[in-house]
């Protein structure tokens, strides 16, 4: 009998540079993930509170807005600890170690295939 695959978790993308966050979804969903995105924290934290098929979320640390990406974490742990976590940024390093476990940080510039084999392992 054949087995059927389920299907890969949601992975939400939230990057308030709108060519930036295109290009991820576009590389996201062609690896085969569904994706929703955000522009800011606050559009990432609603759309956590309603849709529940997210496993991921891949958010840029430098955000305007009332939450950036650290904030963001910092609500994802807490609220959704299921939840992995990959960050980005091109100004702000993050140490491994200093990280929880199911979050991982990646220094832009990053490749996308980069991108994508770290949501693999996480998932």
């Amino acid at each position: 009998m054949a087995q059927l695959a389920l299907p890969l978790p949601t992975i939400l993308v939230v990057e308030e540079n709108a060519e930036a966050r295109a290009a991820a979804v576009d590389a996201i969903t062609a690896a085969g993930f569904n994706v929703t995105d955000a522009s800011s924290g606050d559009d990432a934290l609603r759309i956590l509170q309603v849709q529940h098929d997210i496993g991921l979320v891949f958010t840029s640390i430098n955000m305007t807005g009332n939450i950036d990406g650290v904030g963001l974490a910092v609500r994802i742990h807490r609220d959704w600890p299921k939840l992995a976590i990959v960050m980005t940024s091109a100004v702000v390093a993050l140490r491994q170690s200093s990280l929880p476990q199911r979050c991982r940080f990646l220094k832009k510039p990053y490749r996308l295939e980069d991108a994508i084999r770290c949501f693999r392992l996480l998932l």
